[in-house]
Order: structure tokens, then sequence, then C-alpha cells
């Protein structure tokens, strides 16, 4: 198939997918460890920023449920680049998408800091402008290249153990 920016070379005779092949490659080794590191680095920042880093850490679910609202934030764009990379006919456009909602996301945050300055709300502030690098990371390993699977996996580990334990504190509290 020959479209207005290429060809698309589709496998003829091949298995219907619903995902792409390279869909689990891209969750475990692209996706997961960017996001966990994400979510615990604000966890850990949010907790440090509070005061009392033990009790905010084991005891306080204040903080995993802050870091979920920072960590959905940063994935928008990763969710985007994964549902556009997926479809053959546009999978050439899905690093300029990436780039274009992540500069639309910047741009939405630098004008809420300057139309609101005030708003604050929970500390969150300075988390929500800690995204550009973070999305400047997930840009690197993420749509460029993935994680090498000695590093992806612990990280992948280390975000999940923290997303059951913060799934516990809010069960218990």
């Amino acid at each position: 198939m020959t479209t207005q920016w290429g060809k698309v070379e589709l496998e003829r005779g091949g298995p219907d997918r619903l995902v792409p092949k390279d869909f689990g490659e891209i969750i475990t080794r692209r996706f997961l460890p960017v996001l966990s590191l994400t979510y615990v680095s604000v966890l850990v920042g949010i907790a440090a920023e509070r005061g009392n880093l033990i009790h905010y850490l084991f005891e306080d679910k204040s903080a995993y449920v802050m870091a979920l609202i920072v960590a959905a934030w940063v994935s928008v764009p990763a969710v985007v680049w994964i549902i556009v990379n997926g479809n053959p006919v546009y999978s050439h456009l899905a690093d300029t998408w990436y780039k274009i909602i992540a500069a639309l996301m910047m741009m939405i945050l630098i004008s809420s800091f300057i139309l609101f300055p005030e708003a604050n709300v929970y500390g969150l502030r300075v988390y929500f402008a800690a995204t550009l690098p973070i999305l400047l990371i997930m840009y690197i390993f993420f749509v460029k290249s993935g994680l090498p699977a000695f590093a992806a996996h612990p990280l992948t580990a280390l975000g999940l153990t923290a997303l059951v334990h913060g799934a516990i504190l809010n069960f218990i509290h």
C-alpha cells in the first residue's frame, strides 16, 4: 500500500493481531520502567518535602495518590505514541505526535503558572514543573530505544511494588 508519506509494507498472509508484534517489548522495556521511575521518584520527592520521609513512605497514603496524578500526567504522550506506533499506516508519525503532545502539555503547565500563580494544590505544582525533564528522559528511553532488560525489569518491579503498597495503604486508611 502506498500513502502520501511513503510505502507501507504489511505481511501478506500474516496472522491478524490486535496489538503490534513488538507490543510486549514496548510495554516491558519502554513504558513501564520509565513510568515506574517517574512514580517512585515523585513519591520519594513528595515524602521528603513533607519532612518525615519514613512516615510518608510507609504510613501515609497522600504521597502515593499525588505521585499517581503526576505519573498519569506524564504517561499521556507515551500512550498516544503506543497507539499511533501500533497503526502500520501512521507509525512513522508517532515521534512527531509525541513531540506535539509533550509541547502542548508544557505550554499548558507554563500558562497555568503564569495565569494562576496562587494555585498550588497539595504542593503538586513543583512536581508538575519537573515533568519537562521526565518527558525528555521518556523521549530518549521510550521513543528512541528501550532500556536493556537488566535495567527495565528491576525498575518495573520497584514501581509495581510501590503501587501495590500505596493501594494497601489506601485500603487500610
